[in-house]
């Protein structure tokens, strides 16, 4: 507290002191309206503040003071709570009462609702991230590579980030202790090439098996409570969903609500004969129903660590729960909602899903293969019927994905770029196609 107090004082007062380091960050995350939140890690214990004034404007904003803790990887997120829709911000970021020379741009949503049509979106979209790491990867092997693939992302100006999961790539050193999770998550996000991005495009992320624990852990595992506060530290989340825990959260974007799921924390493929195997759990497939019909956005985009329409037997596909996938499937159907569309990570390949329906609309799940981790050669030991030709890769990629078009004629166009940002393959899909039948 008396060293709060010091440094307050000397902010106050505009002297200077000597101040901790910057590792990590700054990282734009949520930003919604009329609130954005900023994502940064210190060297050392530090209290830290950020300063950010409207675009052709001498109006200056101070966000709160936060104090990063060792509890905590010295991490700090930052709520910035004078934002107002469809404006475009500068901010800097203070250390111990030092103004330091990171930053970068925010633009909020505009508030478009009942005044204009939507407006056209742009999301990038990332699986498997892997920083190597001396003393700790396999002799012999290199598992992360093409990190230039970050400034290919930033040359196709998304607005947004998503991240599928497997973005620390835990080892077994690391599952069995906060300090083991908290120092590989630190590696990842230290990588040079992912800073920029970072700083000015809002990022989200939901998690997969290489973020939690040994594979085909769930809820019953000793270690969930670190796993997931570690996450949490390093992906601050828009909201928590109600009711139960995990990492479950939602927010939306011009006419696209974005659903993401938590594959793991509800987990329970190793039942025992009185129960049937769950990946997602009654009480988060309930509160998607919910969201979904209380939804009026164009599009509802379903996003998740592990494929949700892969029929595959694999137990990192919701298939390998297999009633679990019906019911939710069937109660899709059931509640008629349109502008339904999947994007799933977990897997070291890409490819696009396709569920034909005869009674409904086709169902599409964009699978998006690794950004930096190393990738399949082939998916030989899957057989997905649903796969569209064409749409297998093996190699390091990225999605872009754009909803574009007039008011009455929306669509979805993906593209899947690799390491260079030349194309792979694309797919459109128009609003048109995902409207239920009454």
């Amino acid at each position: 507290m008396r060293r709060t107090l010091i440094l307050l004082a000397l902010i106050s007062s505009g002297l200077s002191t000597t101040y901790a380091q910057l590792i990590s960050g700054p990282m734009l995350a949520d930003v919604a309206m009329r609130e954005a939140t900023i994502w940064l890690q210190t060297e050392t214990p530090a209290i830290v503040r950020v300063t950010y004034s409207p675009k052709d404007s001498d109006q200056k904003y101070w966000s709160y003071v936060v104090t990063t803790e060792p509890e905590s990887a010295n991490c700090a997120q930052i709520t910035l709570d004078q934002i107002e829709p469809g404006t475009s911000y500068s901010y800097q970021i203070e250390i111990d009462g030092q103004l330091t020379a990171a930053g970068g741009n925010i633009t909020s949503p505009q508030f478009f609702h009942g005044r204009t049509p939507p407006p056209d979106l742009r999301i990038a979209v990332g699986g498997a991230h892997y920083v190597n790491q001396s003393g700790f990867d396999p002799p012999y092997e290199t598992l992360g590579a093409g990190y230039e693939i970050f400034s290919s992302i930033q040359a196709q100006s998304p607005e947004l980030m998503l991240w599928l999961g497997n973005t620390a790539h835990l080892r077994q050193c690391d599952w069995n202790s906060k300090s083991g999770y908290l120092k590989r998550f630190s590696t990842a996000r230290a990588q040079p090439e992912t800073q920029s991005l970072l700083a000015s495009t809002a990022n989200y992320a939901t998690w997969g098996d290489s973020d939690y624990s040994v594979h085909r852990a769930g809820k019953f595992y000793s270690f969930r409570k670190e796993a997931e506060s570690s996450f949490r530290t390093f992906w601050p989340m828009p909201t928590q969903a109600p009711a139960f825990g995990g990492i479950a959260t939602r927010f939306s974007r011009s006419d696209v609500d974005f659903f993401l799921l938590d594959t793991r924390s509800h987990r329970n493929d190793l039942p025992d004969s009185s129960k049937l195997p769950e990946i997602l759990g009654r009480e988060q497939v309930e509160w998607l129903r919910q969201e979904l019909m209380h939804s009026t956005a164009t599009f509802k985009v379903i996003l998740a660590g592990a494929p949700i329409l892969n029929p595959a037997n694999n137990t990192e596909n919701l298939s390998s729960a297999e009633s679990e996938q019906t019911d939710l499937l069937q109660m899709l159907r059931n509640e008629k909602i349109s502008g339904l569309f999947f994007i799933s990570g977990g897997k070291y390949y890409g490819e696009l899903t396709r569920l034909v329906h005869a009674n409904s609309y086709n169902l599409y799940d964009l699978t998006v293969g690794p950004l930096t981790a190393k990738p399949a050669a082939n998916n030989n030991n899957e057989l997905n019927f649903f796969r569209m030709p064409g749409t297998s890769t093996f190699e390091r990629q990225f999605a872009v994905i754009d909803f574009t078009g007039p008011e009455e004629d929306r669509q979805i166009e993906m593209r899947v770029l690799n390491t260079l940002g030349e194309e792979l393959w694309s797919r459109t899909v128009k609003a048109s196609q995902l409207e239920a039948i009454q």
